[in-house]
């Protein structure tokens, strides 16, 4: 198995010369689109909703060690762009894929997404990585090879932003 090289795909990423806030509009309008939070995904699934697919990206020892309830695990940093491809392309058609790695720093999320989106393939990234979700959701990491289950009792970060706050700025 190869190693996905991500040259190109860092200089996609690196940040544009710009004088204006053009880039800053771009960003603001669309990060919504391609992340979302671990608290909307958990509520999410609460709420029945299986719209969405975790994916963890890191190896599989890391994987069984501890992961997000639900996540399946495609190891990305020990495939090439096709094996990668071929993987994604074998998930569910009715779920979108909602990646994450190590931290919400690492760029390994963002760069899967920017590897998948050249082939067609649309996946969201979660604003957290795994530092964070064991840190902030420790009672949503199961261990194991196995995905887990939510369990009906769990409740979502109490410091999450409550949605029905409502105002022009809420959540």
């Amino acid at each position: 198995m190869g190693i996905i090289t991500f040259a190109a795909a860092s200089a996609v990423l690196a940040p544009k010369a710009s004088t204006g806030t053009d880039v800053f509009r771009e960003f603001y309008a669309t990060e919504t689109t391609v992340s979302m939070s671990p608290s909307d995904f958990l509520d999410a699934l609460r709420h029945g909703n299986q719209s969405y697919l975790a994916v963890d990206l890191r190896t599989p020892s890391e994987y069984a060690a501890g992961h997000l309830v639900s996540a399946i695990n495609i190891p990305a940093g020990q495939m090439d762009t096709a094996q990668l491809v071929a993987a994604f392309s074998a998930l569910p058609k009715n779920q979108t894929a909602l990646n994450y790695c190590y931290s919400s720093y690492c760029m390994l999320s963002r760069h899967v997404g920017l590897a998948l989106a050249n082939n067609g393939i649309q996946a969201k990234h979660l604003t957290a990585g795994w530092l964070e979700i064991a840190r902030d959701y420790p009672t949503y990491v199961v261990n194991g090879t196995a995905p887990g289950a939510l369990s009906a009792d769990k409740k979502i970060n109490p410091f999450a932003c409550d949605p029905a706050l409502g105002g022009e700025f809420g959540c």
